[in-house]
């Protein structure tokens, strides 16, 4: 049976074509119509009471839900009654087990996977974009074939937002050890330049020039790679060796080439992490997500932002985008009205209010560039800087990442100190990958 479901989700290029293709190849419209034949025309918005419930298996509260949502959903759709399901309230494994009623479910790639699609609460969408007008090709990547392998040939969700990497910097700091701060267009090189400048002890206080989130990194690694190759059967460590090499270099081996920053990893028994730099404020620059200044408390640190530093081999080039999802659930008694949401999600209007927030759009336009974070407190700081860099080719996808994602980062501070050379620690990232994979296949 396991071995069954595995080889449905290994979908043929050809499948890949007819999904990417579903507008209906004439073309479309701004607003994402057909044009080719006679125009669709969407089922009409129905202004009789609804009510939609929405969870997430992610750590969301109510109040988040709203001020990046539900607000913005309950002014479109007065008549809608929208209700969210936070984790605290049911817990997501619960839901199918208490029979509770979801109509739309969301989360980032992997959460999805791990957490909608592992339950079987998706549905494919794919007729019911085309009756509504939804156009995903919309979306400037191909994230329908980055998706293929894990959803079988299927759209059980559609992004309506994007996060990415870009570079942060303290700009105290930086002034006080008299250091240049780093401009748009910086490359792993120049980091790691400011990294052996920027990393010492100053009055009793250890500083590290350089942090980078090491979960973000794998995930959407700047190479797009994948953490398994569903055509071999094997770890993507085996089949892409000199690539995944840059990426743990980059990441735990070339920062300790600056003096000081292995002994500041010993005593923090780790890589020093997003949390120096907006907590203890003992670093200098973080290559962290987009997001941040929206999830951490940073309004009294003196700091600013530039793109995210490119590989040499992908001159110009940014991380991955890990797709916010939103999909309509098989359980639904409300499919069109759960539809019209999403699509209003993913609509210009909601993502131009949704950039003005700080919030990555889906959807760029040059408009939604200077509009993106003009309504936060750090409107005025270098924000346009995170679309300034290309954004990698998402890597495929596959139904073992959420598993296989911690395994890539486990040795990763032995790697840093010496305690593992990157030979064997790649071996062993392959036998537990291997281990992992057969588990999940038996199960």
């Amino acid at each position: 049976m396991a071995k069954r479901k595995v080889a449905l989700l290994m979908i043929s290029s050809a499948l890949v074509a007819g999904l990417v293709g579903c507008s209906g190849g004439g073309g479309t419209s701004s607003d994402g119509n057909e044009k080719s034949g006679e125009p669709v025309k969407a089922p009409a918005v129905t202004n009789e009471p609804v009510e939609l419930s929405i969870v997430t298996n992610a750590g969301h509260s109510q109040e988040a839900f709203d001020s990046r949502f539900g607000n913005a959903i309950r002014k479109k759709f007065p008549n809608y009654t929208i209700k969210f399901i936070p984790n605290s309230a049911v817990k997501f494994t619960d839901l199918v087990a208490t029979n509770t009623m979801v109509d739309i479910v969301y989360a980032a790639v992997n959460d999805f996977t791990s957490g909608p699609l592992k339950s079987g609460m998706v549905y494919d969408m794919t007729e019911l974009m085309k009756k509504h007008n939804v156009d995903p090709n919309k979306v400037g990547m191909n994230w329908v074939q980055g998706l293929s392998p894990v959803w079988g040939g299927k759209l059980y969700g559609l992004p309506i937002g994007v996060e990415t990497l870009a570079t942060f910097y303290n700009k105290d700091i930086f002034d006080k050890f008299g250091v240049a701060y780093p401009k748009d267009g910086l490359t792993w090189d120049d980091v790691y330049d400011l990294n052996n400048k920027l990393t010492r002890v100053d009055q009793g206080t250890s500083y590290a020039g350089l942090v980078v989130a090491p979960a973000q990194h794998f995930s959407l690694n700047a190479l797009s790679l994948p953490y398994y190759d569903m055509q071999t059967g094997k770890s993507s460590v085996v089949t892409d060796e000199a690539k995944w090499r840059t990426i743990y270099e980059a990441i735990a081996v070339r920062p300790m080439t600056a003096t000081g920053y292995k002994e500041k990893t010993a005593t923090l028994k780790a890589l020093p992490g997003e949390a120096n730099f907006y907590k203890t404020r003992d670093a200098a620059m973080e290559v962290g997500l987009v997001h941040i200044p929206l999830s951490y408390d940073m309004k009294d640190l003196n700091w600013d932002l530039t793109t995210y530093p490119s590989f040499k081999e992908t001159p110009g080039g940014g991380a991955q985008a890990n797709l916010l999802l939103f999909g309509v659930t098989n359980m639904s008694k409300n499919k069109d009205a759960a539809m019209e949401v999403i699509k209003y999600l993913y609509s210009d209007e909601y993502q131009t209010l949704t950039a003005r927030d700080g919030n990555y759009p889906v959807i760029v336009n040059d408009d939604r560039i200077k509009q993106f974070a003009q309504n936060t407190y750090y409107k005025d700081r270098n924000v346009q800087s995170v679309f300034k860099v290309k954004l990698a080719p998402l890597s495929k996808r596959t139904i073992y990442d959420p598993d296989l994602a911690a395994i890539y980062r486990k040795y990763l501070t032995d790697l840093s100190l010496g305690n593992m050379d990157m030979n064997t620690m790649m071996r062993k990232v392959d036998e537990e990958v291997q281990q992992k994979v057969a588990e999940i296949k038996s199960r």
